[in-house]
């Protein structure tokens, strides 16, 4: 096979060669440019496949009018008698991408006289600018490439004939599907697009729901619906969709699901195209953007969340669609496995679990339970076919229908929510099959609206109804055992739960509230909760907690993350909130279940100590026990002690433990106050100290030391920002030294640029910076200013309200101002300034980073050690604030 060079070296003389057909060229692709263009610019369904199928046929006309003119012009008849100019890949399918490159194929006899032909088609075309992938080839090269390169095999299945020879194309086609695409071969060329779909996913996210996904390449996207209109060519030889369902192959509403996701997916990825310097694939977050308000979604994140969550469904849709039609495809083993009868319609299939009469689900739908019911305790996959037949049946909504309304499938679905075994399932999950094949909708039909369902920013980085099963199969392992090295006492406690189903459809529930979106989903979530448990069978009394877990489920993070514990008032008021130690372990495994699967990072070690440090002080209030501050801390500090091996360092740990606040002592391991403490000892004498802690990618932890006066978080975030850091959280404490100064042991999680190193770097500045403010050789703000530019982690991403609190109630000591707000650079030295311009002392902060937003809370109180509860100062104060968000200057 010979393959063009996209440059070639020398300028071939060719009829078509004038002046000004270069330009002719550009004016005629201009002209149907626009056209296109202003269908993409509509938003409608015409920005998708109308607009490709209208591209695409700009191009037709254009290369057979110049194929056609350079007949008798270069080369010979015979050269011509055979030739042809076929379409292939997306310009072969018709479906021609705004930006996307033309693909073209030139079918010959001999490939050295047709070279010249496709140099006097193809350089008029580089004139004008256009990008083509083109090759001259041969029928039995072609075909002897397609045997070993999957790429050229499915060119063979979007060959399109443009312009010459019909009857060499017939031949190539009918040798490719008598050899390639045969009964004999199939089976490998179904399973080399699933080993590629495999490899592509690894590059680039294997997942529908990525936050900015690849509409061309990743799950679910364009790609996915090549390899379904490759797969129905391949096996029944078909060109269009609608021809499967008259073959049985598909039922109507499966037509229906892979036709709008076609259209979809079509629109996004023209719009996105059109609107878009440079050719891309990836929606993202400024992408999503700009196409959710073209398709007439709105602006901001509600449009965009709505319009992702259109993406995501139909991206699912072509995903199953993908997954289900090459099993059906699958030819049919030689040799029957073995059948056991299990009872109950169900039999056993060779190593799998199938229905003796597949058939009969649609009639007797609770058949499927039965059948998955047996999979899971025999340790057994599900049958592909029979997983087919029952996915298939699950798009009947009267089928459907009967089955949530079967008693002995509520038991089932009950049951099976809450095994915690582990399954021969797709991602090992029982509900996430459930949810791939239809069953969890078709028993649980208020979950569709969030199917889907995104939040627009970074830190949720599940859709919701991936986010519910992940919390539901978290738990599972917590049960299994399989956390223990990480959660000893939560895994202890969820193998002794006393009422399993509780938590775990509570964990299944706890965001069917945001169906309609908006904060307080948790009331909306137990009112729809409570028709589906009922539907399900579930008991009152256990209706009653599971409903009450649904709408506290955020309460217990946010008392750990954002509130002093170890505060008494904080303990006292949590108490109240829970429904009696056993709700409290509940709502303690509820609540790891939730934040870790949130996103990867969402549970750090810090989130973990203190919701377990919130548990325990809780469960002694229970018991009637007295708060075991001191005890707690003393056997800490013990622990602590124990790790010095060294004597000579045991004086200097010792006084340091012995200044340090109890809650210090509850946040950090002993081993990591062993190193706090010999950093302490170094900075002794200095005026400020700063030094790595940990730099595990991709956050680098730096301890500050420097002495405790008002203002000092103001200078430390100062020097922050000035080396253009991004803050991830933060933990501050005072000791006191051996000279009796007041220090503060400032923990800092930070971010810079792509890597560790970038931090690391920064070390030398950020010391220097930090000992001039302290000094008062250096002005906070000036320094910030002369340090021009942005982080280099920095990129457009949704936007988060803002949110400012005011608490003088869950302390009996200070007020406690809450700020939620989008990270940006330099955000928490402008609130600490803030702080210090109203006079005000910060005793406890808890700084916490979640994806683009920041959840910042001060204990504060004013120069006289008193709250601050005048209406007037509180009113100036959040004015204050507001300021130091929006970067106001004063």
């Amino acid at each position: 096979m010979q393959i063009l060079e996209s440059s070639p070296p020398s300028r071939p003389p060719v009829a078509l060669n004038s002046p000004t057909l270069g330009r002719e060229i550009k004016v005629f692709v201009d002209r149907h440019q626009a056209t296109v263009a202003e269908l993409i610019e509509s938003g409608d369904e015409r920005a998708g496949a109308e607009a490709s199928v209208r591209w695409s046929r700009a191009f037709d006309g254009l290369l057979c009018s110049m194929f056609c003119a350079l007949r008798g012009t270069v080369g010979d008849d015979k050269t011509w008698k055979s030739l042809s100019l076929a379409a292939v890949g997306s310009y072969g399918r018709s479906n021609l991408g705004y930006r996307s490159d033309l693909d073209v194929r030139l079918l010959c006899d001999d490939p050295k006289k047709a070279h010249k032909i496709a140099e006097a088609l193809l350089y008029p075309l580089w004139d004008a600018g256009l990008q083509i992938g083109h090759q001259v080839v041969t029928i039995s090269e072609t075909l002897s490439l397609a045997k070993k390169d999957l790429p050229t095999a499915t060119t063979l299945l979007d060959w399109r004939l443009l312009a010459g020879d019909s009857k060499q194309v017939g031949k190539l086609q009918e040798k490719a599907f008598d050899s390639i695409f045969s009964q004999r071969n199939l089976g490998k060329f179904l399973e080399d697009m699933r080993q590629q779909a495999l490899e592509r996913w690894d590059r680039f996210g294997d997942s529908v729901y990525l936050l900015e996904p690849d509409v061309k390449n990743g799950q679910g996207g364009l790609r996915d619906l090549d390899i379904v209109n490759w797969t129905a060519q391949a096996r029944w030889r078909v060109k269009k969709f609608d021809e499967l369902v008259a073959l049985g192959v598909l039922v109507p509403e499966e037509l229906a699901n892979i036709k709008a996701a076609a259209t979809f997916l079509a629109r996004v990825r023209n719009i996105l195209h059109f609107n878009s310097p440079r050719r891309t694939e990836r929606l993202s977050f400024e992408a999503q953007e700009i196409v959710a308000k073209k398709m007439g979604y709105g602006r901001g994140g509600a449009g965009c969340e709505a319009m992702m969550s259109d993406y995501y469904r139909h991206a699912r849709a072509v995903s199953n669609a993908r997954e289900s039609l090459i099993i059906r495809a699958q030819p049919l083993p030689k040799k029957k496995p073995k059948q056991t009868a299990l009872g109950g319609g169900v039999l056993q299939l060779g190593d799998s679990i199938s229905i003796e009469q597949p058939e009969k689900i649609a009639a007797e739908p609770v058949l499927a339970l039965r059948a998955y019911w047996e999979a899971v305790h025999r340790d057994l996959p599900m049958d592909r076919m029979t997983r087919e037949f029952i996915a298939r049946a699950m798009n009947d909504e009267a089928v459907c229908e009967r089955l949530r309304s079967d008693p002995e499938a509520a038991t089932l679905f009950r049951r099976l929510v809450r095994q915690p075994r582990v399954v021969k399932f797709k991602r090992n999950s029982t509900l996430s099959e459930f949810h791939d094949v239809g069953i969890l909708l078709a028993m649980i039909p208020e979950f569709r609206p969030v199917v889907g369902r995104v939040h627009h920013d970074i830190y949720h980085v599940y859709t919701v109804d991936v986010h519910s099963i992940a919390a539901v199969d978290r738990l599972r392992k917590f049960r299994r055992g399989e956390l223990t090295n990480e959660h000893r006492i939560a895994s202890r406690l969820a193998a002794d739960m006393a009422r399993p189903q509780v938590l775990y459809m509570a964990a299944l529930l706890h965001d069917i509230g945001k169906d309609t979106g908006g904060r307080d989903h948790g009331e909306r979530g137990a009112h729809l909760a409570r028709i589906i448990l009922e539907r399900l069978g579930v008991q009152e009394h256990d209706i009653v907690e599971i409903l009450h877990l649904i709408r506290k489920h955020l309460r217990m993070y946010h008392v750990a993350s954002r509130r002093d514990i170890d505060d008494p008032l904080t303990i006292e008021g949590f108490r109240n909130e829970v429904h009696g130690p056993e709700g409290l372990k509940e709502l303690y495994l509820l609540t790891l279940c939730d934040v870790a699967t949130t996103s990867p990072a969402a549970l750090t070690a810090w989130k973990s100590r203190m919701l377990e440090e919130l548990y325990v002080s809780t469960r002694r209030s229970f018991e009637g026990l007295p708060n075991y501050t001191e005890e707690r801390a003393a056997s800490l500090r013990q622990a602590t002690l124990r790790l010095c091996s060294n004597e000579a360092d045991r004086p200097f740990i010792e006084h340091y433990l012995a200044t340090v606040p109890n809650r210090y002592m509850y946040a950090n391991e002993p081993s990591e106050i062993v190193g706090h403490a010999r950093l302490a000892e170094k900075s002794e004498g200095t005026v400020a100290y700063i030094d790595i802690l940990s730099a595990r990618s991709p956050y680098v932890e730096l301890a500050f030391i420097a002495d405790d006066k008002p203002g000092v978080l103001q200078l430390i975030t100062a020097s922050i920002a000035a080396s253009k850091l991004r803050v991830v959280a933060a933990q501050l404490y005072s000791w006191v030294d051996r000279d009796g100064r007041a220090r503060v042991m400032d923990i800092f999680w930070v971010r810079g640029g792509r890597d560790v190193e970038q931090v690391k770097r920064c070390l030398p500045r950020l010391r220097t910076d930090l000992e001039k403010l302290v000094a008062g050789e250096t002005d906070p703000s000036g320094l910030i200013g002369t340090r021009t530019g942005s982080r280099l982690s920095e990129r457009p991403s949704p936007d988060v309200p803002v949110f400012i609190d005011f608490d003088n109630r869950c302390s009996s000591e200070y007020t406690v101002i809450e700020v939620l707000s989008q990270d940006q650079p330099a955000l928490l030295y402008r609130l600490a300034k803030a702080l210090k311009d109203e006079g005000l002392s910060v005793a406890v902060a808890k700084i916490n980073t979640e994806g683009n937003a920041v959840a910042d809370v001060f204990y504060v109180c004013d120069r006289d050690g008193k709250k601050l509860e005048e209406a007037n100062r509180l009113e100036a104060l959040e004015s204050r604030l507001r300021r130091a968000v929006s970067k106001e200057s004063e």
